[in-house]
């Protein structure tokens, strides 16, 4: 019999709701050692499920925030690097639901996400990986420009770099240190070889996620394969729609309640709490907004510049753009 693989995974900000409960809960049910890291002591952990100080990993302090959102999904990929460095453990985000125990023998277990690119959702690699090694050395420095970025992208960091106002991995734009940045590695070093085909972990896409909790779609017969192994459950945009329009719970008889059931996990405890929406730029003001969408439509700087240089959403200046440019000022409303 094949001895199971660790899990492991990372939860910074306070205590869990249902959904990451339901699938940490998964992987100890299945059969997996499954440890969650943190910073702070978390009083809600599933049955079956250890607990770990994060800092044994990577320090917490200073915490790798995004400049613009104040989410800490660097400083989450920063941490399973080092994590896969120091253990034998295999990253899995706190989203991803296991559907069969992952039983595989070697460790660089990892999948596409789409054509072209590799999710880092679930994330097992070797000490000894070509790719990891040089990830680990390339975010050492914090200006670094990716070489996966598209040619004028990386022109405009090297111009701001060469003005001396490099911009650091917390101020680029969202994802520098995600799946584009492991996708290239893997692809550098020969490893994407060892990429599992979109069922093993990704059957259900970005696109599609919000079937998952709707009882009208048959996911197990019609998106789940003999390949899967884990099923993302997109939470960071799937979180909000469930908490503010289901009722914080998947729909009865959807795939989701359905194993919701099946691990025993109570809603009621651990509600989804509301999403906090908070912007350093003043996006309601007017002024500002037509102040960015002239920049925008002035040509001199792309719309990525933009958001770095105002801290805003990308989808945010195209909107107020489109606005000036209909000549309806009077539209721009918050966002």
């Amino acid at each position: 019999m094949v001895k199971l693989p660790e899990i492991a995974s990372l939860w910074i900000g306070g205590q869990l709701s249902w959904l990451e409960q339901l699938c940490l809960k998964s992987f100890a049910d299945a059969g997996h050692h499954t440890t969650l890291y943190s910073y702070e002591e978390i009083k809600n952990l599933p049955e079956g499920v250890h607990s770990a100080d994060a800092a044994e990993i990577f320090l917490g302090d200073p915490m790798h925030r995004h400049v613009r959102t104040g989410s800490p999904a660097i400083h989450a990929d920063l941490w399973r690097l080092n994590m896969l460095k120091k253990t034998d453990k295999i990253w899995v985000d706190a989203d991803v639901y296991c559907y069969r125990p992952f039983n595989y023998t070697r460790k660089s277990v990892f999948g596409w996400e789409k054509e072209g690119l590799v999710c880092n959702a679930v994330l097992g690699l070797p000490k000894t990986s070509r790719a990891l090694n040089a990830m680990l050395k390339f975010f050492e420095d914090e200006y670094a420009i990716g070489p996966w970025l598209k040619p004028w992208q990386q022109k405009e960091l090297q111009d701001e770099k060469d003005a001396g106002r490099p911009v650091h991995m917390t101020a680029q734009n969202w994802g520098f240190t995600g799946p584009a940045a492991v996708t290239h590695f893997l692809q550098e070093s020969g490893e994407i070889k060892y990429a599992e085909p979109q069922a093993a972990f990704y059957p259900v896409s970005f696109k599609d996620r919000n079937k998952m909790f709707q009882s009208r779609f048959d996911i197990e017969n019609d998106w789940l394969t003999e390949d899967t192994r884990g099923v993302h459950f997109w939470a960071r945009r799937m979180k909000p729609r469930l908490q503010e329009k289901e009722d914080n719970r998947p729909r009865r008889g959807s795939f989701m309640h359905k194993v919701m059931v099946k691990h025993d996990i109570d809603p009621d405890a651990a509600l989804i709490p509301a999403k906090k929406v908070t912007h350093i730029a003043q996006v309601t003001d007017p002024a500002f907004q037509a102040e960015v969408a002239i920049e925008s439509l002035k040509g001199e700087a792309s719309v990525e510049k933009l958001s770095r240089d105002y801290l805003v959403e990308t989808g945010l200046i195209k909107k107020w753009r489109t606005q000036l440019i209909e000549g309806a000022p009077s539209l721009f409303q918050e966002g």
